[in-house]
């Protein structure tokens, strides 16, 4: 059987933002990466994001595991901020964005290939349901995210579809839960069986609570226009009741004492917090809209048939018997 020649047409990233356990566990995990890498591809690397209190004990791996950057992150940093940061520090044509330990339950290198022939954010997804999963599903839409409390943290990102990603206002929660866009295709891989985390029930709580809190800050654009609709509604009643009031004011001879200084102050303090209300909602939604990305990016793909390059090389006379090799001269034909 021959040899397969390692594929040179790709730079590949595999990034790592939690390395949970030993460094010597670590070693052997990327080790083992490490030589698989080098038998499908030419050009590769392995990134591996470590406290910086921690990074001495990390040190080693840069020695032992080839291809290997260690990069040392603030004290503290969250672990999606990791994710982010790990991410566009590689200069890879395809990301990877894995996790130590979910190596013995999902292929990275099957996620890679499977997002460089489909041109698409490809995720392992676990077979198994979660209690929260309706809650975050609900909260994830409201935000404008895929959000699957079974999505696995091993994703794969095309450079363009991650550039994309990590030029997101939200680039936190898109990197590891895609936009609800039509122009990001997202595709999943189900591993079967039980997933098994190491990081404990109360880390994995406390990574779900704090996921929660974070879907409610990212919908906060849909509050907003709810809000602002709302308060538009109250100001609509507001001055109805108030025309109300002086209506009856008007038509009936007998009026309780103060009914109708009370409903006038009532109209009028509901309709002007109605209106307060409503301008800080838009105001603050024109600025979200003035953060958002730019227009260009609204442009999903282009199918033109327009070839420049095959117009050069007739003009310029030039022709080419094989890749980067001019051909001799006797064999060149004089333009018409």
């Amino acid at each position: 059987m021959a040899h397969r020649q390692p594929r040179d047409d790709l730079f590949v990233s595999i990034c790592f933002a939690d390395p949970e356990g030993e460094a010597e566990a670590c070693a052997s995990e990327l080790a083992k990466l490490a030589n698989r890498l080098a038998e499908r591809f030419r050009y590769w690397e392995i990134l591996l994001a470590v406290p910086a209190e921690a990074g001495q004990l990390y040190s080693d791996l840069a020695r032992t595991v080839p291809n290997l950057r260690l990069l040392k992150l603030r004290a503290g940093t969250p672990h999606y901020r990791r994710r982010v940061v790990v991410a566009s520090e590689a200069i890879g044509d395809m990301v990877v964005v894995a996790s130590l330990s979910e190596l013995a339950t999902i292929d990275p290198l099957a996620v890679l290939e499977l997002s460089s022939e489909s041109d698409a954010i490809v995720i392992g997804r676990i077979g198994r349901t979660h209690a929260l999963s309706h809650v975050l599903r609900a909260l994830g839409r409201s935000a404008g995210f895929r959000v699957d409390p079974r999505d696995m943290q091993t994703a794969a990102y095309p450079r363009t579809l991650a550039n994309i990603l990590l030029a997101h206002p939200d680039r936190t929660l898109a990197m590891r839960f895609p936009p609800d866009d039509g122009a990001i295709p997202v595709r999943w891989i189900t591993v079967p069986g039980r997933h098994m985390r190491r990081n404990g029930r109360v880390r994995g709580f406390a990574r779900r609570l704090g996921l929660i809190y974070k879907l409610l800050i990212a919908s906060a654009p849909r509050v907003l226009a709810g809000l602002a609709i709302l308060s538009l509604l109250v100001m609509l009643a507001s001055g109805a009741y108030c025309v109300y009031a002086v209506v009856v004011w008007l038509s009936f001879s007998e009026v309780q004492p103060g009914w109708f200084t009370t409903s006038i102050m009532a109209g009028m303090t509901t309709g002007f917090l109605g209106t307060a209300t409503f301008a800080l909602a838009i105001g603050v939604q024109r600025l979200l809209d003035l953060a958002a990305a730019d227009i260009s990016e609204d442009i999903v793909d282009e199918v033109a048939a327009v070839d420049l390059y095959s117009r050069a090389m007739q003009e310029l006379n030039v022709e080419y018997s094989g890749i980067g090799a001019p051909a001799p001269q006797g064999e060149r034909k004089p333009t018409e």
